[in-house]
């Protein structure tokens, strides 16, 4: 069973062999000797690390510095740092606390004091952790059968039109794998989290959901449509986001947002000619963009009531001749430089 770690930063020697001697018995120490070489010891052995002893008072960083930088860095979030200082008065520890530390000791200090905040701290972090991974475990079993019932309703969907619910998986998939590839390359840094790609992925089973009030004899209709015809199909999207807005006491509020998002504006055009509301460029929202470009690609490689597969080459050029009008420029290049990922995907047939 291995010792817990304690980072003890003090600029003098004298200090840190102290705390060192009253601690080693029980944990396994690390030093640091200013609060440069501190940050580099947080940084190196943050998966480790299980408490920070920190002195204040230090030449070129001090204490106060090195606190400001573990808050922006998020690390006193997940590693508990106890002040250890001679600063006396009230300022220099109600400072620490607002930036972060959860304990002050003031110098000098009694061995069994110092002990104590330590133990104490470390087992409230165990519990901590715990407890998050118990939330986290819960949380996961939850989104996992959400997830599940979205895409057995989004697949009744695609049966009663012909389809299956491969359609549905695969551009789940596609969805997933080009989100991911835009925050990896950067070109969408800003718009997008790892966070966002999972929710994204989890609303795309939707998108379709309103042509549940499509009637068959359009929804199955194996020739081209009327205008009347085609003018009441794209009514799936605002219908679709009726339905999702009867969601809305669900405490999910970003979820149900992005599902809207998805369902409504999945056939809006990136030169603003698409519907239903014509939105140009990023006015349309990221999940759509994504969505336009995945489910174009699908429809065009697979056989619809309405007409046959495309090659995969065929299906390339229609989409890289739509890149900058019908789709997103900068997604449109990072599905064209990945397209045989997509044609992987696209090969899940229906079954």
């Amino acid at each position: 069973m291995r010792k817990d770690t304690v980072l003890v930063v003090d600029d003098i020697e004298v200090n840190r062999e102290i705390l060192v001697e009253i601690l080693q018995e029980k944990y396994n120490i690390l030093q640091a000797a200013d609060g440069f070489e501190a940050v580099e010891q947080v940084m190196n052995h943050s998966s480790e690390l299980d408490l920070i002893l920190l002195d204040i008072m230090m030449p070129e960083m001090d204490g106060y510095e090195v606190l400001d930088v573990l808050r922006e860095s998020g690390y006193v979030q997940k590693i508990p740092v106890i002040v250890i200082t001679a600063a006396g008065g009230n300022e220099p520890e109600i400072r620490c606390l607002q930036a972060g530390a959860v304990d002050f000791v003031n110098k000098p200090f009694h061995p069994d004091i110092v002990r104590c905040r330590v133990d104490a701290h470390i087992e409230l972090k165990k519990h901590r952790s715990q407890l998050e991974e118990l939330v986290d475990r819960n949380v996961q079993k939850v989104l996992r059968v959400q997830g599940s019932m979205v895409e057995f309703l989004a697949s009744v969907i695609e049966y009663r039109h012909v389809e299956s619910g491969r359609h549905v998986r695969r551009t789940r998939e596609m969805a997933e794998l080009l989100a991911s590839q835009a925050m990896r390359t950067g070109r969408l840094r800003d718009e997008l989290s790892e966070a966002d790609i999972r929710m994204m992925a989890s609303a795309v089973p939707l998108h379709d959901i309103g042509k549940i009030s499509t009637p068959d004899n359009i929804l199955l209709k194996p020739g081209k449509l009327t205008p009347e015809e085609f003018a009441i199909i794209r009514q799936h999207t605002t219908l679709g986001a009726e339905i999702i807005d009867t969601m809305r006491d669900i405490e999910e509020p970003a979820y149900i947002r992005c599902c809207r998002d998805i369902c409504l504006y999945h056939h809006e055009c990136w030169d603003g000619n698409g519907y239903p509301e014509g939105l140009r460029g990023k006015q349309i929202p990221l999940g759509a963009r994504i969505m336009s470009i995945v489910d174009v690609y699908d429809a065009l490689t697979n056989a619809r009531v309405y007409k046959p597969a495309l090659t995969h080459a065929e299906a390339v050029a229609l989409m890289r001749a739509g890149a900058g009008t019908q789709f997103d420029p900068v997604l449109s290049e990072i599905f064209l430089e990945n397209h045989e990922k997509y044609q992987s995907l696209s090969k899940q047939r229906e079954v």
